[in-house]
């Protein structure tokens, strides 16, 4: 008797995880170095000389980050009942296609960019070629957009805290709107300051391509920070403990004011914002930028490493969450010494003194509360210490 052995033929065609990761590069290299060169060509914003050179910095820009998110969006939106072995698959098969498509998207992209050359300078043939350059583009970014719907859909359906994670997604959209239009954003070591319509398109950005899948990955590893926060069951029990972090939190916060009031007014020169604002304008600014540091600093910085001491240094619970407490406490000093330089803070000591007292003993404490009582508490020390700061030091 002989036996035969069923073999599946290899998949030639394009997958949805393939289909993602080379849709959004085409798309992120073609809106970056074609587009986006021949926008600041049209606006006197970069030399027509520079044109070549930068459509291709900006095209490998462009297609590498859109390839990286099309790559994690392809695999966490892979259709149901595929592995993540088979998504993977897919995409090194899509590497076959890939190629080529980046090397026709790159011409492209150098025609798209030189649209303005050929229209000042009535070059009808250069302007007729870069014209149908442009509907190529404008065919490949909807394609994009579909494929990358489709994924986005079903990686919404297999996000496990997607209740959660969508109303603090939401939470800080609006946050960060709010922090933006009180005071546009100056971008990092440079005086450029955002206009106001530039700030709310900025926290657009951050909000879906910065904190989205920070915190999905937060809420993903935050159950093993501390699992027994996730398993409370009886209603009386979870009301009993959010009234009890309620109160250490609001205590937390008033005794970090207390100690940061002598920082503030008399011979430092120091103001809490509420002079300069107002002070309900200064505390939505202190509202919005308490969730949004917690959400960055805790949910996310915080609780990677306290994984990877767990994983990777192989810790213990109490010793990963130290190393954590610490790590997020050194982001926090991080953060916010590009703020510190606009202070004027008078004098080593006092500098000293405001780096503890405003930041490093602060960023301890909601690390402690974070890993102890939970996200909702960090937020709340954080909220009730600026809040009642704006109050007493006024």
């Amino acid at each position: 008797m002989t036996t035969t052995t069923m073999t599946q033929p290899p998949h030639r065609g394009i997958e949805l995880p393939a289909a993602v990761a080379i849709s959004f590069a085409l798309a992120g290299g073609l809106l970056l170095g074609g587009a986006g060169v021949a926008i600041m060509i049209f606006a006197s914003r970069m030399s027509a000389h520079l044109m070549l050179a930068a459509s291709t910095a900006l095209f490998i820009t462009g297609a590498l980050i859109g390839l990286a998110h099309g790559v994690a969006l392809g695999m966490f939106g892979r259709p149901f009942g595929m592995s993540g072995d088979q998504a993977l698959s897919a995409l090194l098969h899509g590497v076959l296609y890939l190629i080529p498509a980046l090397l026709v998207g790159w011409l492209l992209a150098g025609w798209i960019a030189a649209m303005p050359i050929a229209v000042l300078g009535n070059h009808w043939l250069a302007g007729s070629i870069s014209a149908l350059a442009w509907l190529a583009m404008l065919a490949v970014v909807p394609w994009a957009g579909r494929r990358g719907w489709a994924a986005a859909v079903l990686a919404y359906r297999r996000w496990n805290d997607r209740v959660l994670g969508t109303a603090l997604i939401a939470l800080v959209q609006i946050a960060l709107v709010t922090m933006f239009l009180i005071e546009p954003p100056t971008i990092w070591f440079t005086n450029i300051t955002m206009s106001r319509l530039g700030g709310v398109l900025f926290s657009g950005f951050l909000t879906f391509w910065f904190y989205g899948p920070m915190i999905t990955l937060g809420l993903h590893y935050a159950h093993r920070l501390r699992p027994d926060l996730v398993t409370l069951k009886s209603p009386r029990v979870v009301w009993k403990r959010a009234l009890t972090s309620v109160g250490i939190a609001v205590a937390a916060g008033l005794a970090l004011a207390l100690i940061a009031v002598p920082l503030f007014g008399g011979p430092t020169g120091l103001g809490t914002g509420a002079d300069r604002l107002g002070f309900g304008t200064a505390l939505l600014a202190a509202m919005a930028g308490a969730l949004t540091d917690e959400l960055a600093v805790r949910l996310v910085a915080m609780t990677l490493a306290y994984m990877v001491a767990l994983r990777f240094f192989h810790a213990t619970p109490v010793r990963a969450a130290i190393a954590a407490i610490a790590v997020a406490t050194l982001i926090d000093l991080a953060l916010q010494l590009p703020r510190m330089a606009g202070l004027g803070i008078p004098g080593v000591p006092m500098i000293a003194a405001y780096l503890a007292v405003r930041i490093a003993i602060p960023a301890a404490l909601f690390g402690y509360l974070y890993w102890r009582r939970g996200l909702g508490t960090a937020v709340t020390a954080h909220l009730t210490a600026d809040a009642a700061l704006l109050l007493l030091a006024a």
